[in-house]
């Protein structure tokens, strides 16, 4: 529901949009990441699970090479994952047929939620480290 949300707003709110399939896929996978990211630091914190972080030295630039590495480690699996599962084939068509008719913004919220949740474990877990 999630992404027949984001895709039927963003076909309404920009329908001269060529490249709306693109946009919409960073954008969530991006959100993916983040909640993927939220989901580790914590079992982190409490020793439940460590995922050790992969270190790139590509760029001359410190952080470069950690956005590169956040890219890798948490984007690009949901990035492959929503690709085939959404876009491959134009299977969103299907989707947004059996979830068409929707009057909560379930993209907004999520995203919203999201980024508020790792902003915020961010912070807190800066403090208590």
């Amino acid at each position: 529901m999630i992404w027949v949300d984001a895709i039927l707003n963003i076909r309404k709110h920009h329908p001269n949009k060529k490249d709306w399939k693109t946009t919409l896929l960073i954008y969530v996978t991006w959100i993916h990441a983040l909640n993927f990211w939220i989901l580790s630091i914590w079992l982190k914190y409490f020793n439940i699970l460590s995922i050790p972080l992969i270190h790139i030295n590509l760029f001359p630039s410190k952080m470069l090479n950690s956005f590169s590495s956040f890219a890798i480690e948490f984007a690009l699996p949901f990035g492959i994952i929503n690709y085939f599962l959404i876009f491959y084939n134009d299977r969103y068509v299907k989707i947004i047929k059996k979830y068409g008719n929707m009057k909560t913004s379930y993209a907004f919220i999520y995203s919203a939620i999201v980024a508020l949740v790792a902003l915020f474990s961010a912070f807190l877990y800066g403090a208590l480290s």
